[in-house]
């Protein structure tokens, strides 16, 4: 105990400023006479005498026997105890009347509303924070989730918030859930939490997170009921900062809204064992991230473009591959050296699309997939989400919202694996085209004149994407699922209203046995539909579409023209 103790201890025995001057003076420099402690300490002496009068009163001083009388301090352990005693007696004597007290409280007060008012207080100090979240730790029975700085680690390590955690999660069963900025200096703080965490099966789970700011603003969430939020005042940079400023709240909206927050930095988190042995060897994990600003997703899309090196691999829809056509995001960072390859289920809607972009790059077909994955270099790897069927405003071939993106080295070497290996399974263009020559014809038919509610019953019983069309028996075009689509739920039709005969199908056109795909355009230019299927006997020949008429006719008659 350090003399300013002493002194505010004095202060509360209800010694005056100076009364102390004179006890300090008398215990330091023995029995002494009124006028020379008046001397001394520069008092008038009818002060000193009336100073000296109170203390002796209150029993604090002794005079002695000798002239003149001079004055000495009564034992400092006299005194303890005194006031030991005293605050014993006081609470013994609160005690007793604690049940007198509440019951006349409760004749005089307002009865307690079972509405539960929103209420805050300021805490200061960071011995006062650390106490208040060891209280909250301790009396949780939900959950706790901490979000703290990397100096905050190693403040929360000194102050014991740690040792709590570790200590109610062995007794309860609270789940404990904390983010940290893990970094070279608190590392080995969080790697020993690690390992107890496993050694005792704790249900406690930490993630890093990279705060980028001193002042970052900490926070411990207990049982959705109550929060307290704690920075640093004064520089962060002192360890022992003591004037750390803290807000307790039990607001439920204010809560709500920070655990939110909570859960999403959880989301885009890295497991502490990756971050930690990141800092050891020195390699880099990259960044996760959940892009939510179309705009800034595209500027990501464009910069890792910009960046490629070796290899660009996407694998995309089948619808996708066509709209790819209109919308290449690729064909300003073309560049010697840069190989790009495209995957897509390929089948005779966008058969012609895929040929094109086989120009420029490398093309395969896969089996059936609804998602978008990009990725550059084997590091860079973004996945996009399918579009709603009412969004039309985003004008770039990927779908931005909410684009997910790594460059975490063990995340892009896992799927790098995979798409790769999906690459290598892929089908050649050249042997589609062969294939699409030989295609079938779907197996399960309806009539012209049922509605559109059977004909869905036979592609869901049936589970197939297409489906013969016929009027009388006869075969006259085809539907797939996704035209089916288009024309019920776009237009919105009513199902049960609406023929299958009023639908926008693709027609079929028979060939005969001395006819040709030249007979074919010349139809098809004549006939004026956009589309028809091409079946010769019994065989699928092609999906010939008007503009592709157009085209080769009009080849064919330069050539003509030039013989």
């Amino acid at each position: 105990m350090s003399e300013k103790d002493i002194l505010k201890f004095l202060q509360n025995l209800g010694f005056s400023k100076r009364e102390v001057q004179v006890y300090m003076f008398l215990a330091k420099s023995g029995a002494q006479s009124t006028s020379f402690v008046a001397k001394r300490l520069k008092m008038e002496r009818v002060q000193a005498y009336r100073t000296f009068k109170k203390l002796q009163e209150k029993g604090f001083i002794e005079a002695t026997l000798e002239r003149p009388t001079r004055f000495t301090v009564v034992p400092f352990i006299n005194l303890l105890e005194s006031f030991i005693d005293t605050k014993r007696g006081e609470v013994e004597n609160l005690s007793a009347q604690k049940e007198t007290l509440m019951e006349s409280w409760k004749t005089v007060s307002a009865p307690e509303s079972d509405y539960t008012m929103a209420k805050f207080s300021v805490i200061s100090g960071k011995k006062k924070i650390h106490l208040k979240m060891q209280t909250m730790i301790d009396d949780s029975q939900k959950d706790v989730y901490v979000l703290t700085t990397g100096l905050g680690v190693i403040q929360e390590d000194i102050g014991g918030v740690f040792d709590s955690i570790m200590e109610t999660a062995k007794k309860k069963k609270t789940q404990f859930k904390i983010i940290a900025d893990i970094s070279k200096e608190n590392y080995r703080i969080m790697e020993r939490l690690d390992k107890r965490i496993v050694s005792e099966h704790a249900k406690v789970e930490i993630r890093h997170l990279n705060l980028n700011t001193r002042f970052f603003p900490r926070f411990l969430i207990k049982d959705d009921e109550e929060a307290i939020l704690y920075a640093s005042s004064g520089d962060e940079a002192s360890i022992l900062n003591i004037e750390d400023e803290g807000l307790w709240i039990n607001d439920k909206m204010f809560i709500s809204i920070l655990k939110a927050f909570f859960n999403q930095m959880w989301q885009i988190g890295i497991e502490t064992d990756r971050r930690i042995e990141e800092l050891k060897t020195g390699v880099p994990i990259g960044e996760t991230i959940i892009i939510k600003d179309p705009e800034d997703a595209w500027q990501k899309v464009i910069q890792m473009l910009d960046n490629a090196k070796e290899d660009v691999i996407l694998i995309t829809s089948s619808q996708s591959l066509i709209s790819l056509i209109e919308k290449d995001p690729f064909e300003k960072h073309h560049k010697p050296g840069i190989k790009f390859r495209l995957m897509a289920p390929i089948d005779l809607d966008n058969l012609e699309a895929a040929k094109k972009l086989s120009a420029n790059y490398e093309v395969k077909h896969v089996p059936i997939n609804y998602m978008t994955m990009m990725l550059v270099d084997d590091r860079n790897l973004f996945m996009f989400k399918s579009a709603p069927l009412s969004d039309v405003s985003d004008e770039s071939f990927f779908y931005l919202n909410d684009t997910f993106f790594t460059n975490d080295k063990k995340s892009s070497e896992r799927v790098s694996e995979m798409l790769n290996d999906t690459w290598k399974r892929g089908m050649d263009l050249n042997e589609i085209a062969s294939q699409a020559a030989g295609m079938k014809l779907p197996s399960i038919a309806v009539s012209t004149n049922e509605n559109v509610t059977q004909l869905v019953r036979l592609v869901l019983n049936n589970n197939v994407a297409s489906v013969l069309i016929t009027e009388r028996g006869e075969p006259v075009g085809i539907i797939n699922d996704r035209d089916l689509l288009k024309e019920v739920v776009e237009a919105k039709k009513d199902p049960e209203k609406t023929l299958v005969k009023d639908l926008d199908y693709t027609p079929l056109l028979t060939l005969s046995a001395g006819q040709t795909m030249t007979d074919a355009l010349k139809m098809i230019r004549q006939k004026g539909t956009k589309r028809i299927a091409v079946v010769k006997d019994g065989q699928l020949m092609g999906m010939l579409t008007q503009d592709l008429a157009k085209r080769t006719l009009a080849t064919d008659s330069n050539k003509s023209a030039k013989k």
